[in-house]
């Protein structure tokens, strides 16, 4: 008996999360004050993309299955997971509990530092650990993430961030 691998499972969790979230946004009132869209468009877009995003997972767990079972059909069936060592356990939780510890700390300082300087910390902070030696590259990404996303949101959505300490 096959059992289904957590590719699979994670685009599932995603495709659910993704329809019971548009269910959501669908349920909210429409009303006709204000944007002619409604409050309803942008999170139906986050829906939409959301959706989008776990289907690809979807095609993508199945074309990585499909591939191991034409290249190595015997030993697709005897998979057997790494075991990892106790100490390589404990490094894996020593990571988790840093990116959840700098996660809070984002958030706390989020309206006191600003949107820009904030992000830009974090996943400069981020980018640096899982990405590292290319310091500009991470630099550029961690700067152009914040700067677009800002672009989108305080310039084209009118939805203000918090300016923090740019605002001096």
């Amino acid at each position: 008996m096959k059992t289904i691998k957590p590719e699979f499972w994670l685009a599932i969790c995603v495709i659910a999360g993704a329809l019971v979230y548009l269910y959501a946004d669908f349920q909210m009132p429409v009303t006709r004050m204000g944007d002619s869209l409604g409050p309803r468009a942008f999170p139906a877009l986050v829906g939409c993309g959301l959706l989008l995003a776990g289907v690809l997972l979807l095609i993508e767990a199945f074309s990585k299955s499909k591939k191991r079972e034409h290249t190595a059909p015997a030993a697709a069936d005897h998979e057997v997971a790494p075991v990892l060592t106790k100490r390589e356990r404990r490094h894996q939780s020593l990571i988790l509990a840093a990116m959840v510890g700098w996660t809070i700390l984002y958030y706390t300082v989020f309206e006191e530092v600003g949107y820009l300087v904030a992000t830009v910390v974090f996943l400069g902070g981020l980018l640096s650990y899982f990405n590292r030696g290319r310091y500009r590259t991470n630099l550029l990404t961690a700067v152009g993430f914040a700067l677009v996303v800002d672009l989108v949101f305080v310039h084209l959505l009118n939805v203000p961030l918090p300016a923090g300490i740019l605002s001096i």
